[in-house]
């Protein structure tokens, strides 16, 4: 999770689809897959560096993973997977012909290798090239009659308005798989916007039948319910998703709407409020988002995607956004420290002091990274670092007014 962004105000009020388009790349389950690499056919230590570099990949650290890959391409240019993993942190990072170099090498070595026809139908689809795009999954289908593209396949035809087509690529890879929940969604997405409330219900049912705990399929159902002037049964499962997706500015409008129509007027209100803010957030967001799709290699539209995504409470694509930008200006330490700081946010103090540590070897004089450094401490109930962390803030900055606040509460050993 790609493109998939509505073109209209009220469908993306009413769609589950409503989740950004760039940040969907590896995250939301109806967003275009990425297939996992396949068991590994080199020696040994190959293995372990693929393995290593994929782990790197899901940790969001394509830096690392793309050194693992470049260390197996040297001791084994001629292994598929190697440059099928490239390709997936290419498409991550949205250097799209990077990714494509990468795909073709692995077709040259293995047409059939299982999903890199898919992943080329998913960066043709992300950079609306949807005819391509239905022609690399149909490629992936020739040799993988997989549900992950036969669900791309319907996406690109959605886009391109061929709706039986998409209708009928959906239900296919319902079919192949019962249980692939983006299908169901993006099926009853389909129905809806072609005014067929109930029978999407129904899909939208099903789905979650099988995926009780997909969240996408839950505010689908919901917004079906408010459409079928049922607010009172739409109500439980907007309010689960207002929960779960604090950010998510279609469920709480609809969850205020259903409030409103029970009658419940001061707590509607209250949640239309929130609807608003979050709609403005988001607005902030995909303008900014299309900056990054113009400029894909500038690190600093990627920071400024980041930034509004953590404030917005989305960490995990604040992560990968951050990690892009790393990635592309890795000596930029305020990048690094933004990713030390959010990794904390995130509860992973483990992580955060490791980054705080690594910026320090590169500026010993990082006054908020010690500063930072101290916090972590403080809460990991490491009093002695905590102390050493914010005399040293004061060291390089003897009236630094928070540094002096900090250590005047923390207890005496």
């Amino acid at each position: 999770m790609e493109k998939g962004l509505s073109r209209r105000k009220d469908r993306a009020v009413r769609s589950a689809t409503f989740v950004s388009g760039v940040m969907c790349v590896l995250a939301l389950s109806g967003c275009l897959s990425q297939p996992e690499p396949r068991s590994l056919a080199a020696d040994p230590l190959t293995q372990q560096l693929l393995i290593a570099g994929s782990e790197a990949f899901d940790r969001l650290d394509f830096r690392t993973a793309l050194a693992l890959a470049d260390s197996a391409e040297r001791r084994a240019p001629k292994v598929p997977e190697t440059y099928f993993l490239r390709g997936r942190i290419y498409s991550a990072m949205m250097r799209w012909a990077d990714a494509e170099a990468q795909y073709k090498k692995v077709i040259e070595l293995e047409p059939g290798y299982i999903g890199v026809w898919n992943n080329l139908g998913n960066n043709a689809f992300r950079q609306q090239e949807y005819r391509q795009a239905i022609a690399y999954f149909r490629k992936e289908i020739a040799y993988n009659p997989a549900p992950i593209p036969w669900h791309g396949m319907g996406r690109a035809y959605r886009e391109l308005g061929v709706m039986d087509s998409a209708q009928y690529a959906y239900e296919r890879s319902i079919a192949v798989d019962s249980t692939y929940a983006a299908a169901y969604l993006n099926l009853a997405i389909l129905l809806q916007d072609e005014g067929a409330f109930s029978e999407a219900l129904d899909v939208a049912r099903r789905g979650a039948r099988v995926r009780p705990d997909d969240i996408e399929l839950q505010y689908q159902i919901g917004a079906l319910l408010m459409q079928l002037g049922r607010p009172e049964q739409a109500l439980q499962y907007l309010a689960t998703v207002a929960t779960e997706w604090s950010w998510h500015y279609p469920s709480r409008y609809n969850l205020g709407q259903a409030l409103a129509r029970l009658g419940r007027g001061d707590e509607a209100q209250a949640v239309l409020k929130q609807a608003e803010a979050l709609r403005a957030a988001q607005a902030k967001i995909e303008s900014m988002e299309m900056v990054v799709q113009a400029r894909p290699g500038d690190p600093l539209a990627h920071a400024g995607l980041a930034s509004l995504l953590r404030r917005a409470g989305r960490y995990d694509d604040a992560m990968r956004a951050y990690q892009v930008a790393y990635s592309l200006d890795p000596a930029n330490l305020e990048f690094q420290n933004n990713i030390a700081n959010l990794h904390l946010i995130r509860g992973d103090t483990t992580a955060s002091i490791q980054w705080y540590r690594n910026i320090l070897q590169q500026d010993p004089e990082f006054i908020d990274v010690w500063l930072n450094l101290g916090v972590v401490y403080a809460i990991s109930g490491h009093a002695r670092e905590a102390r050493e962390a914010w005399e040293m803030v004061l060291q390089l900055d003897p009236g630094h007014a928070a540094a002096k606040q900090y250590l005047a509460r923390l207890p005496r050993s």
